[in-house]
Order: structure tokens, then C-alpha cells, then sequence
């Protein structure tokens, strides 16, 4: 039996009543192996339920602060050891994490891994991997970012490694932009379109845009719209040589330089990893009393916001630490000191006691 402290028995409570009422849509969930965690993101695994009722009733009876299914789907999925389950594919998951050495100022930038989940999927995922907005689906994390879940038969059954150089790619591990290019007996350099897929298109619009925006970062010869713009026509065309400048493939490292920080910097481990537990859509995440929300439109979505228990209870609480200022439930709260009483909001005050900053009085 776990024993929990005061404040975590309290979270509990409202946290199971948010899952009284909570939806849940988990694609063939008998199939689905299912962890939970108290102390942690996950004590226990190797759960399965028949039916999303049975889910349900599980996570208001027995509520936990951290539930997870597995991105696999198995003929087995209680059974034990792993090899027993049955592996019968599972869906392409990719997690997006915004990283901090401090506990609030993780939440001011959240809007950057916002982007990073939009990139990844209209720049790579439906260009160069064929997808639609059918097979994804975006999922708040619940604290720090995004997961992109991507559930397209084509995709079912790609194992460790494959799903690995699937996130090589987008991650431009070891890309080499001067591979791009090849010299003709004439002496002449043809390179990629703009029109291309992948990464040589990527690189050729990103070389257009820097000459139409900055071009002296290139060379200052650029800084001559004819010039420039007799450039870029070769580009079109996949012509790099109209130009005098000799060495214009190794000025060109600007460009990848760019680029590098462009790509979609997403956790190899979480994709790669066949028996790799998620957090449960529209579950709570137990670090902040969040929910990890699924969202139709994410260029909208604003985490903090969005993605908080709807409760106009409010809770006193009493602070143990200094809290710096933040945005959050389409209000501005602190600073807090250390020692002061609020009565908050009920999911505000659920956030800054689940972060350990607090305690319910």
C-alpha cells in the first residue's frame, strides 16, 4: 500500500472527480497495456481493460496521479514477460519536451514547443511522409510539450530502427548540405529546387529567402538585385552557377547553419522504443494537475489555459517557497513568498501544490 502525504491525497480527490466526467476515445483499447504511477510517472504496468467504461471506473476508483498506455497494441497486453503480449504493431508517436533547469520558467516557453509540433507535422510528416490530418493527432503533454501521434497503417509495423532513422531524418542527424551538390565537366554546379521534397527543397527555399532578406550574408555581390535576382533563377532551375562567385557552395554554410536549428528537435528514445508507455489522452498529468489534452486546433491552443480542470471552486493554500510571476488560467498570479496564504482558483491552486510549492491549508 502507498501512502501519500496530505497534499497528494487531497489532488486525488479532485482529480478523480474530473475523471467522473472526463471522455476518453482510445483507439482499440483492449490492446492497449496500460501503467500507472503514485511516487512516480509509472510504479506499475501490465494493466488492460476490455472497454474505455472499464478505464473509467479504474481511474475514479483507484486514481492515480500519472496514467499511460502503450503505443503497441498487443493480442496480450496484461500478460507478462513483454514477449508473451504479442506484439501486433503500434502507432508512430513522437514527444517534444521543452527543457529548464528552472521549475516556472519552463512555461513561458511553450509556445516555441508549439511550434516545433507544428513544423514537425506540416514540414515533414505530411510533405515527405505522405500523411494527412486524419492520421495525426496532437496531444499537450500535460507540463512541458507536446506528443504527435501519428495512426497510419503504413506505418503499423516499422520496428525499432526503422522508426529511428524516421526521426534521424527530421532531426538532420548527420546531414551534410555540401551532398546537395555535383559539379558537371564544364565546371558547372547544379543543385536542389526549391520544388524538391525533404531536405534539398528545404535547403534551396531557405538559400532564396536569406538572398531575398539579408543577401550580404552571403556575399555583398548579392546585395545587386540583378545579381541576386540571376541567382535565384538558377536556383529555380536547379542551376547554382549563375553567379562569379567560385566558391559560393561553401559560402552556402550559412544556410545549413539555419537549417540545423529548423529541424525538429524530438526524443529519439520515445519513438524508437516498441514497448514505450504514453500518457493517456485527456488524463491528468500528476506534476501539475493539467490535463494532457487532445487538441483539434493547435495554432490556437493555449496550454494554460486550455487545458485546466473547469472548476469555479476555489482552495486556500500556503506557499513554501518564492514563486515567480506567471500567466496562467487566462490570469496573471504572484509573486508569491514563501509562507503567504491565497485562496486560488481550484486547478491554480491544484498546479502550484502538485509543483511542490505549496500545501493545501
Amino acid at each position: 500500500m502507498i501512502e501519500l502525504d496530505k497534499n497528494k491525497r487531497e489532488a486525488l480527490k479532485f482529480i478523480a472527480e474530473y475523471y467522473a466526467t472526463a471522455e476518453f476515445n482510445i483507439f482499440q483499447i483492449e490492446k492497449r497495456e496500460f501503467g500507472i504511477g503514485l511516487l512516480k510517472k509509472i510504479d506499475a504496468r501490465h494493466l488492460a481493460f476490455n472497454n474505455v467504461e472499464s478505464f473509467k471506473k479504474y481511474l475514479i476508483t483507484n486514481t492515480p496521479l500519472f496514467v499511460s498506455h502503450s503505443t503497441a497494441y498487443y493480442e496480450f497486453p496484461a500478460a507478462t514477460p513483454i514477449e508473451k503480449k504479442l506484439w501486433q504493431g503500434g502507432d508512430l508517436v513522437f514527444d517534444l519536451d521543452m527543457h529548464s533547469d528552472s521549475k516556472y520558467d519552463v512555461y513561458q516557453k511553450l509556445e516555441t514547443v508549439k511550434q516545433d509540433a507544428i513544423r514537425l507535422v506540416e514540414e515533414f510528416l505530411f510533405p515527405d511522409f505522405g500523411l494527412s490530418k486524419k492520421d495525426i493527432i496532437y496531444v499537450f503533454s500535460g507540463n512541458r510539450g507536446y506528443h504527435v501521434h501519428v495512426r497510419d497503417k503504413n506505418f503499423l509495423e516499422l520496428r525499432g530502427d526503422e522508426r529511428k532513422e524516421i526521426v534521424d531524418y527530421i532531426r538532420g542527424t548527420g546531414l551534410n548540405y555540401k551532398n546537395f551538390f555535383e559539379t558537371d565537366e564544364r565546371g558547372r554546379t547544379f543543385g536542389p529546387r526549391p520544388t524538391e521534397q525533404g531536405h534539398r527543397g528545404r535547403f534551396a527555399s531557405a538559400t532564396i529567402k536569406l538572398l531575398e532578406k539579408e543577401p550580404a550574408k552571403i556575399s555583398r555581390v548579392f546585395s545587386k538585385e540583378n545579381t541576386r535576382n540571376n541567382f535565384i533563377l538558377g536556383i529555380k532551375d536547379g542551376n547554382w552557377s549563375r553567379t562569379s562567385i567560385r566558391d559560393i557552395v561553401d559560402r552556402l554554410h550559412i544556410v545549413a547553419d539555419s537549417l540545423s536549428f529548423a529541424t525538429v528537435n524530438t526524443d529519439a528514445g520515445v519513438t524508437q522504443d516498441l514497448s514505450k508507455l504514453i500518457r493517456v489522452p485527456n488524463s491528468i498529468h500528476g506534476e501539475t494537475g493539467l490535463i494532457a489534452k487532445v487538441v483539434n486546433n493547435l495554432n490556437s491552443f493555449d496550454p494554460l489555459s486550455d487545458a485546466i480542470i473547469g472548476s469555479n471552486e476555489t482552495k486556500n493554500i500556503v506557499f513554501v517557497e518564492d514563486v515567480p510571476q506567471i500567466e496562467f488560467a487566462n490570469s496573471t498570479y504572484g509573486p508569491f513568498k514563501k509562507d503567504e496564504k491565497k485562496e486560488l482558483q481550484l486547478s491554480v491552486a491544484l498546479f502550484f501544490v502538485l509543483k511542490g510549492s505549496a500545501n493545501f491549508v
